[in-house]
């Protein structure tokens, strides 16, 4: 069985803890990442979503150029190791409901992320992180009524997200097609 080391997307796009919320979704707009991870030095502090951006800042009328990315962020985050298997990020994923996982070393180190997209382009375990992103994606069933009306206009845009995230996690033109399409029918 594959390794996080060996799946894992080691070119992780990062903010410091001084950035700004505004700093921080341009930094996700310009990189196309919807996670960014908070470093101190080469410490993970805490990580940024784009979810985080609109339910802690935006919905609550932060100052975008005032308030630091940090509060807003999720301090303490669910992270995997490089020696782990593929299979133990995956179950941390669906019992946490995210499609994302910084990776750490011993001393806290960010190596990389990895992401559903990059288990299943680059793992053996394809249906396993299909079932997994089943299980992320169940919190997305938790709508109220308002939303689940206005959901035609997401249900066809859902296949953007999935190939946003094969294209990040590589692989050949035919691979991210196929993570795109599987990741869609998972949801």
């Amino acid at each position: 069985m594959k390794k996080i080391s060996d799946v894992m997307v080691r070119d992780v796009v990062t903010i410091d803890t001084s950035a700004s919320l505004m700093e921080a979704a341009n930094t996700m707009r310009e990189t196309n990442v919807g996670m960014l991870p908070i470093v101190e030095g080469d410490r993970l502090r805490a990580v940024l979503t784009d979810r985080d951006l609109v339910v802690r800042a935006v919905a609550r009328q932060a100052d975008l150029t005032a308030t630091r990315a940090v509060q807003c962020a999720t301090e303490q985050p669910v992270t995997a190791r490089p020696d782990w298997n593929v299979d133990q990020a995956l179950q941390i994923m669906a019992r946490e409901q995210i499609g994302r996982l910084p990776v750490v070393d011993d001393e806290g180190r960010l190596v990389g992320v990895v992401t559903l997209g990059s288990l299943v382009l680059r793992g053996q375990e394809d249906t396993r992180a299909l079932q997994t992103a089943k299980q992320v994606s169940r919190r997305a069933a938790k709508r109220p009524p308002e939303a689940r009306a206005a959901g035609r206009s997401e249900d066809r845009a859902a296949t953007r997200p999935a190939a946003k995230a094969a294209r990040r996690a590589g692989g050949t033109k035919t691979q991210r097609k196929t993570a795109a399409r599987r990741l869609k029918r998972a949801g």
